[in-house]
């Protein structure tokens, strides 16, 4: 799976480097002696090839995901090929005139797509186009008419001056497309950005128009053709310096980082986790870490567990659609512009709210197999609880009778005695019943339930009900109520030493609402003991929601939402 890269592949860059090197020193080579003046203009461009090689290798090393390492490469590489018109091999010379002006259009558009590589605009990707286009096809009439060319077919000055013609009003139409588009983007640029964009912008451009029009001055003034070409082998050879410099050193090496931390997220498929780590990348902060909005407002880790800023880092909110879904958690020391970490943390924003709605799904997943756990564990109990009160107390009475019936005799038989065992085993049935579930209950319905066990209660009580007696509520909906009131009436008797306590049965809109409060000394949780969290499993398990109010200032309130029919 790829990452956004850190390095490229070092032994590629070095392979490709050395054969740059090789390939000018052939072609020095194969210059033809003569005057130093031309064996050194020769040279100049086997040397502009060099800096271009080297400064695109070292931008291509570094930043392995932005284009310009690999444009400026590109553009050492016409360098070379244009330094084969100085060689004395007619098909190497022909080669070098066809690409001969190719380096200012790759000059047009590095230009155009820094500091990312990326042209980001269909202008941008038009005037590119026609760069390319201006510097290769439309050169045909000077192969094919010019006198001094290797190709002439046809001694035709008409035909090569509206080629010339043709050729310059493109490249004028293509200078002045671009003089808008690097405006506009100074314009939009951020304050900061400004004092570099602008010389870097002024320099690539200034440099593309003083090599089109000294290009044409020779044509049309008495200057030297050797000058013009010194003059533009000087100004081309400095842009990779200036540009890789742009790319690797201050601002933009983070803005070329972020915006191939974009490109990565748009275009491969990631594990869950992978975000934070790539961030931390960008950002050059290997402290950094990600947090996560919960439920309840609060940060939160990937785990779930509350995210604390340890002292000396910053945490900056990441917004998606005007709420925040995450933050970054970093070292300003390490990054002290807030504005790119913020810039980063738009470029991860949707991608940090799928992992926290995939960390939320897989908490959910993980609280859901718990409760099923426990509601499982809480029926066997049951069970066993049921079977052991069956045989401990039902069946023991049972056989004790059946012994006395069987040895007793008519005319000796104390049949008051035998009564009053048979209302005893009556009675242990009406308590197993009752602890399965209340005959008043199944009878009266929930209201009456709760009534008559606030009335046992040795509390103050009150309870506030709609009338939900009678049929309306499903069997499961009533029991599980009933188990809610009743476990909270215990906890507040066992633990809350409260003096009253308050019970509101309410049917709205297809939900029973249940609420017990208490005046005692709080501190309650949810998931502090199995009879709480038992009952949250219940609720959950019909749909509801289950949520326990405890302030260790005191007072418990337990509200149960639970779904039923109207």
């Amino acid at each position: 799976m790829r990452r956004p890269a850190t390095g490229a592949p070092t032994v590629a860059l070095r392979q490709l480097a050395a054969l740059g090197v090789a390939f000018g020193v052939v072609e020095i080579v194969l210059f033809p002696p003569g005057r130093w003046q031309d064996v050194a203009h020769a040279v100049a461009y086997t040397v502009t090839a060099w800096v271009y090689l080297g400064a695109g290798i070292a931008a291509w090393s570094r930043r392995p995901g932005s284009r310009i390492g690999p444009l400026l490469t590109a553009g050492g590489g016409m360098w070379l090929l244009c330094g084969l018109a100085s060689t004395t091999v007619p098909v190497l010379v022909g080669l070098g005139i066809v690409v001969a002006t190719i380096p200012v259009a790759v000059l047009l558009h590095v230009l155009l797509a820094f500091p990312s590589g990326h042209l980001g605009d269909r202008w941008s990707r038009l005037l590119v186009v026609g760069g390319y286009v201006t510097t290769t096809v439309l050169q045909a009439p000077v192969w094919l008419w010019d006198p001094a060319s290797p190709f002439l077919f046809a001694d035709r000055p008409d035909l090569l001056f509206a080629g010339r013609l043709v050729n310059s009003t493109c490249a004028f139409v293509v200078i002045l497309g671009t003089a808008a588009v690097v405006v506009a983007r100074l314009r939009a640029a951020r304050t900061a950005d400004r004092p570099v964009l602008a010389p870097l912008y002024l320099y690539g451009g200034g440099a593309i128009v003083v090599v089109v029009v000294a290009g044409n001055l020779y044509r049309v003034a008495p200057v030297d053709p050797v000058v013009v070409d010194w003059v533009q082998v000087a100004l081309l050879a400095g842009v990779p310096i200036a540009f890789a410099a742009g790319v690797l050193l201050g601002g933009f090496a983070r803005t070329a980082a972020i915006e191939e931390l974009g490109v990565w997220l748009g275009s491969t498929e990631r594990r869950r986790g992978e975000v934070g780590p790539a961030l931390a990348r960008t950002l050059g902060d290997p402290s950094l870490t990600l947090a996560f909005r919960g439920d309840d407002g609060s940060w939160v880790d990937g785990d779930g567990h509350p995210a604390v800023v340890p002292p000396g880092l910053a945490l900056v909110p990441i917004e998606l659609a005007g709420r925040p879904v995450g933050a970054i958690v970093h070292d300003p020391s390490l990054q002290p512009n807030p504005d790119t970490v913020r810039a980063a943390g738009r470029v991860v924003a949707i991608a940090v709210d799928r992992e926290r709605l995939t960390a939320r799904l897989l908490a959910e997943q993980e609280q859901l197999r718990e409760s099923r756990t426990r509601l499982v564990e809480a029926g066997d109990r049951e069970r066993r609880r049921l079977a052991r009160d069956l045989h401990d107390r039902l069946q023991s009475r049972l056989v004790l009778l059946a012994l006395r019936a069987g040895t007793a005799r008519p005319e000796t038989a104390d049949l008051e005695a035998f009564r009053r065992d048979v209302d005893q085993v009556a009675a242990e049935v009406r308590s197993i019943v009752a602890g399965v579930m209340p005959a008043l209950l199944i009878e009266r319905g929930l209201s009456s339930a709760v009534e008559d066990m606030l009335a046992r209660t040795p509390l103050q009580t009150r309870l506030d009900t709609d009338d939900l007696d009678g049929p309306g509520l499903p069997p499961s909906v009533e029991g599980t109520a009933y188990h809610v009131v009743a476990e909270s009436i215990t906890n507040t008797v066992k633990h809350a030493v409260a003096s009253s306590l308050v019970v509101g049965l309410h049917h709205r809109t297809g939900v029973l609402t249940v609420s017990v409060h208490d005046d005692g000394c709080g501190g309650a949780v949810a998931s502090g003991g199995t009879g709480l969290r038992g009952l949250r499993d219940r609720v959950e398990a019909l749909g509801g929601r289950f949520a326990v109010d405890s302030p260790d200032e005191g007072g418990t309130t337990v509200v149960a939402e639970i779904p039923c029919a109207s």
